[in-house]
């Protein structure tokens, strides 16, 4: 649910649009508690280093903050767009790879391209640039026993960075997939980190009693009133840096806490008809409380994206933890009908092509080793739907989307497909669907 919307077709929006930046302001003057989103870690980047290792390869990266660029290049490449990936690889093999730069960014930046962006800002010319910037580049052939270490020039991102890492050599491939924090930018989970909550007390589930309690669990998240909100129709089992690597890789962000920075962002998105890929979220509950972790993939305007809150449940699978939200497709925006955030978004009422969308883009991850679904929210036709909290309609064939992941890469072709649930029109292709290869 974001924070506003141009309401007419002509200057209306445009003249609300500043009117809410003036509300926005005013109240986050009065409120005297707006948290800055450049508040940067002081270690350094090789501290705030993530490790992968593996009996192939050992490979270390971070992501520069926008002082640390500057300190690193003599310029702000974020500035122009530009942020630098600094990896350190250690092949263990006896045998040698390339590394794949576009599996870290698909449109990356040549060393020259940097340093023609960067001498706008800077008082040295492109031809001056490039040797130092060429030099700092990544290594891209790692031979047996070698290590390399360098910078990928990346296009920007906030909060968290995902990518694969692609390593190929003579009919062997050796890929993974990563996720580093991105310094800069508060997002909210970063105060309840949802990787420290605690597993004491949570149930061990089998296959079977997993099933079970997914199909047992209530159908739908609450507002903090208690008001049924949004279906709770994806499950997630796996760690949560895998969940956060499948999914940012896959082009889905973190958001960014309600503060007077961010506000000011989605309103500036709001005044020019853009899209800010980090807005805000509001909170719904289940388990007693506000979601752990949300993400949303934004579409080309501000007011249209799809979004995915979680929780982490109390129970795990054979150990690993269960994750249990909610994804929909936001679609347009209308008035609150409230005081404070006037504005919410309106959902898509077909919540299992929102369900569907995400089934597909977690597969192209690589990440999911097993997909199942099982009942539990309970179907609504068309005719007669439900309401979220906000009052919009929806209607579902009643199922739930089971991804368990891992951080490894996963054919689509090895995907196993759980013979749980299916939707009614496929029930009677069971037998077809879950007959042996």
């Amino acid at each position: 649910m974001i924070l506003y919307r141009r309401l007419t077709v002509a200057n209306g929006p445009r003249i609300l649009g500043l009117w809410l930046f003036s509300l926005i302001i005013g109240l986050s003057a009065l409120a005297g508690c707006a948290t800055s989103e450049q508040t940067l870690q002081s270690e350094g980047y090789l501290s705030r280093a993530v490790v992968h290792a593996d009996d192939q390869v050992i490979t270390t990266v971070s992501v520069l903050a926008d002082t640390e660029i500057e300190e690193e290049f003599g310029a702000r490449l974020d500035l122009v767009g530009i942020q630098p990936v600094w990896l350190r690889i250690k092949n263990l093999q006896p045998h040698s790879y390339v590394l794949f730069l576009k599996s870290i960014d698909p449109d990356y930046f040549s060393p020259y391209e940097v340093a023609r962006r960067s001498s706008v800002i800077s008082p040295l010319s492109a031809e001056a640039l490039y040797t130092s910037i060429r030099d700092k580049e990544v290594q891209r052939y790692i031979a047996p026993g070698a290590e390399v270490s360098g910078f990928v020039y990346t296009h920007s991102d906030e909060g968290l960075k995902a990518f694969n890492i692609d390593l190929v050599g003579n009919k062997r491939h050796h890929s993974f997939n990563i996720a580093v924090s991105v310094p800069g930018m508060t997002t909210d989970y970063a105060d309840s980190d949802p990787s420290a909550l605690p597993l004491d007390g949570f149930k061990s589930l089998s296959e079977a009693e997993l099933r079970a309690w997914l199909q047992s669990l209530t159908c739908c998240t609450t507002s903090e009133e208690g008001v049924p909100g949004d279906p709770l129709n994806v499950v997630f089992v796996g760690e949560v840096e895998a969940i956060r690597a499948a999914l940012v890789s896959q082009g889905w962000d973190v958001t960014a806490e309600i503060s007077s920075h961010s506000m000011g962002r989605i309103l500036s998105a709001f005044v020019f008809g853009s899209r800010y890929r980090y807005a805000p979220i509001s909170g719904l509950y289940l388990f007693d409380r506000v979601q752990d972790m949300t993400f949303q993939k934004a579409r080309a305007v501000i007011d249209e994206r799809n979004h995915i809150r979680l929780w982490r449940a109390p129970v795990s699978y054979i150990g690993i933890p269960v994750w249990v939200g909610h994804i929909s497709r936001d679609a347009g925006i209308k008035l609150a009908g409230r005081v404070w955030p006037p504005t919410t978004h309106v959902i898509d009422p077909a919540v299992d092509e929102a369900r569907f969308y995400l089934e597909q883009d977690l597969l192209y991850s690589h990440n999911v080793w097993r997909f199942g679904l099982v009942t539990g929210v309970g179907p609504a036709d068309s005719g007669e739907p439900r309401l979220n909290a906000e009052g919009d309609p929806y209607f579902t064939d009643g199922l739930r989307a089971v991804f368990f992941v891992i951080g490894d890469y996963v054919p689509i072709r090895d995907l196993e497909i759980l013979n749980w649930s299916l939707p009614a029109d496929l029930e009677p292709f069971r037998e077809n669907i879950f007959a042996p290869s």
